[in-house]
């Protein structure tokens, strides 16, 4: 039987099946998948000396910090080190939490106006490619300014519809698991 959309998390299920039914949910789902893709591990009943990430259910859309764990106990300050390096290399603003050696607090994000989608991304580089085509076409065709202009126009299509499918392609392998 397959849920229907009232029954679903407001944003969808992250690792594991973990249901992201608030904003919160999701940003803590998003710290976790940098941490991961850096080769970090999870902390479950396979891997005890794994990563944490608390404070997903504080409240639906506080501002209150999340709190990034090692649950291990080898290691510890180099573990950290390298929870934070992680951290603000994909952007995130990481400060020790002065009660916990073995916790860093990561302050919410703010939400990021959204970015065009890949969808737009490629309808614009297509209407570019053939506004490209047409300028080109005018340019043989013409004469005078009418062969200048199309031959302009054409080139700078033609790089505006190169940039705008390799902005679609590199967000496309950025894109989060």
């Amino acid at each position: 039987m397959t849920a229907t959309n009232e029954e679903r998390p407001r944003y969808g299920y992250g690792r594991g099946g973990r249901p992201l039914g608030s904003s919160r949910d999701r940003d803590a789902e998003a710290l976790r998948r940098v941490l991961r893709r850096a080769g970090l591990r999870d902390f479950d009943e396979r891997h005890l000396d794994g990563f944490a990430v608390e404070g997903a259910n504080s409240s639906l859309d506080g501002p209150e910090p999340f709190s990034v764990a090692y649950c291990g106990t080898a290691g510890v300050p180099q573990t950290m080190t390298r929870y934070r390096a992680v951290l603000q290399q994909a952007g995130y603003q990481v400060n020790a939490d002065p009660l916990d050696e073995q916790s860093l607090l990561v302050p919410r994000q703010p939400d990021r106006a959204a970015a065009p989608s890949d969808r737009g991304l490629m309808a614009a580089a297509v209407l570019c490619a053939v506004l490209a085509t047409v300028a080109l076409l005018a340019s043989w065709i013409g004469s005078g300014t009418v062969r200048l202009a199309g031959g302009v126009g054409s080139a700078m299509f033609g790089v505006l519809a190169v940039f705008l499918a390799g902005l679609r392609a590199r967000r496309g392998r950025a894109r989060p698991e």
